[in-house]
């Protein structure tokens, strides 16, 4: 029976393996302080030829620490600490010029993929891989890899590189700039802050007269931590028996989320209950599950859970900052970020809770697998507002790790029995859902008007297209055409005007699919 792993007996202390590579590079002892650092070394290759900087730049790449020099010492701050200020605006100096300013980045710059390469101590010193594969922008396809002197087991390797990857996710955000008067000479690089209602880390200072110019990137407690597993180095001699996690689908009847999906079909979502997975086969079956036909296979992860909290409902045209609610998601490694209005607008942080299509803005993480959200759209995409119970399904509707099946003419209307089966397994959960076609739905008009003219009704209005965004949206390949009833006269015309004999009564305009008819309807009495 091999003993367990205890690092007072493996491992070295980190804080002697950084005081030992000051020492070598001839710092006195009085002059650095690694009293802050914690945590255990299971070993670390370096040479002549590397500079203490970077030896010690790859140990604080894994262990999350920053130097700051202070007090005539060079301390290793770790990070993650609580914060030791608050800034608001009223402390800034204001020089003439932007009193603050922040500089945002791209999130496709952030990789899809980041894979770190180190040697793992458990695999014989073999060099191994550990994977985060998180998406933080749907058009985010890259991979980035990079590799460590670090020796670790793969629990710690994994742990690592999903940090570095919630890290880069943080930072993206942003740089923070701002001015400080001399009374705030105290504060030096590392140190956390909360500056106008975010936590930020001072990452440079430039000392000016009477003044200090502060740079401050975004730092989020929750992501110097995970609870991960890794994927361990095992080269066995005969192919071992692989037991893969159970799987969980949703079937998503919805608008579509992209022009390319303009087609009668439905969206499915698939994630596993631990990463001891390598995809799914769904099956759908037309008779009750007496017989099966594959429906889709994937290997990708959606994030999704359930709201373990109430929320009501709230008007689609206006944000909502009324309603926060609470979703548990399936595994630790799962991560929300925040996004911005205009990101959201841009379809960042869209889901679905039960059939209402929402986006999300503010995130808070409360629990290893729980989340708080709010800052919320409503009914996006045409999808009707409604409130929420809690165990309702929570989906992340990131394009890249959901499958579009193409659905029958015959499938509508009727109920479909799928079940998702692991690789390797040999059966799964099923569910049985009623497939109504939302996905060729029309949308509801909008600014309907009618005014007499003479004998006459002049009748306008706007038409709500499903394909595209912003200024560039179009009508989808079944569209028809609009339905005009007045009273009990109806009208068909493709034109968003139309001029009829004046009658009073209600009027109504619908916009009409060759698939699933009409939409629903806008309406004004005349």
């Amino acid at each position: 029976m091999s003993q367990a792993y205890d690092p007072l007996l493996c491992s070295w202390a980190l804080p002697s393996i950084v005081a030992e590579i000051c020492d070598r590079a001839g710092v006195p002892y009085d002059r650095f302080n690694v009293s802050l650092l914690e945590g255990y070394v299971d070993g670390f290759s370096t040479s002549s030829a590397h500079s203490a900087a970077s030896a010690i730049e790859a140990l604080a790449g894994i262990f999350m620490f920053d130097p700051a020099s202070y007090g005539g010492e060079v301390h290793f701050i770790p990070r993650g600490e609580a914060a030791i200020a608050t800034i608001t605006r009223e402390d800034l100096v204001d020089d003439g010029n932007e009193i603050e300013r922040i500089s945002r980045k791209d999130s496709i710059s952030i990789p899809r993929v980041i894979n770190m390469e180190y040697f793992d101590t458990d695999g014989g010193l073999t060099t191994d891989k550990q994977t985060s594969d998180r998406s933080f922008d749907a058009r985010a396809n890259s991979e980035s890899n990079s590799e460590t002197t670090v020796i670790m087991r793969a629990d710690d390797a994994a742990r690592a590189v999903v940090i570095a990857h919630k890290i880069a996710a943080e930072e993206q955000r942003g740089e923070v700039e701002f001015s400080l008067p001399d009374s705030y000479l105290w504060l030096t690089t590392s140190d956390v802050i909360i500056f106008d209602g975010d936590r930020v880390r001072i990452t440079s200072i430039e000392i000016d007269d009477g003044q200090q110019n502060y740079k401050a990137t975004y730092d989020r407690v929750s992501a110097y931590s995970s609870n991960i597993s890794g994927v361990p180095a095992a080269i066995p001699s005969t192919p071992p028996g692989l037991v893969a996690a159970e799987s969980r689908m949703e079937f998503i009847d919805s608008h579509i989320l992209q022009s390319a999906d303009d087609a009668l079909g439905y969206y499915i979502a698939v994630s596993s209950l631990t990463l001891d997975w390598n995809g799914a086969v769904v099956e759908y079956s037309t008779d009750g599950g007496a017989n099966w036909t594959d429906s889709a296979g994937t290997t990708s992860n959606a994030t999704m859970g359930a709201i373990t909290s109430a929320f009501g409902a709230h008007a689609a045209s206006y944000r909502d900052d009324r309603n926060t609610f609470t979703v548990k998601l399936l595994r630790p490694d799962m991560d929300l970020i925040p996004a911005t209005m205009t990101e959201m607008m841009n379809r960042a942080n869209l889901a679905i809770i039960g059939d209402e299509l929402i986006n999300f803005s503010t995130v808070e993480q409360i629990g290893e697998t729980e989340w708080r959200l709010g800052g919320l759209l409503r009914g996006r995409k045409g999808s009707a507002v409604s409130g929420h119970a809690p165990g309702e399904r929570f989906v992340l509707l990131d394009r890249l790790d959901l499958t579009f099946v193409e659905a029958e003419l015959f499938e509508l209307n009727r109920p479909l029995t799928f079940r998702v089966i692991s690789y390797s397994r040999s059966d799964g959960p099923s569910t049985t859902v009623t497939f109504v076609g939302r996905s060729q739905q029309e949308r509801q008009p909008a600014y309907l008007n009618a005014h007499r003219s003479g004998d006459n009704l002049v009748i306008s209005w706007q038409g709500v297209g499903r394909l595209g965004g912003g200024y560039g949206v179009g009508m989808g390949r079944y569209f028809t055409g609009y339905r005009v009833t007045l009273g009990s006269t109806t009208y068909d015309t493709t034109a968003m005007t139309l001029t009829i004999p004046y009658a009073s009564g209600a009027l109504s305009v619908q916009q009409n699919n060759s698939i699933t008819g009409l939409g629903p309807a806008i309406s004004v009495t005349v």
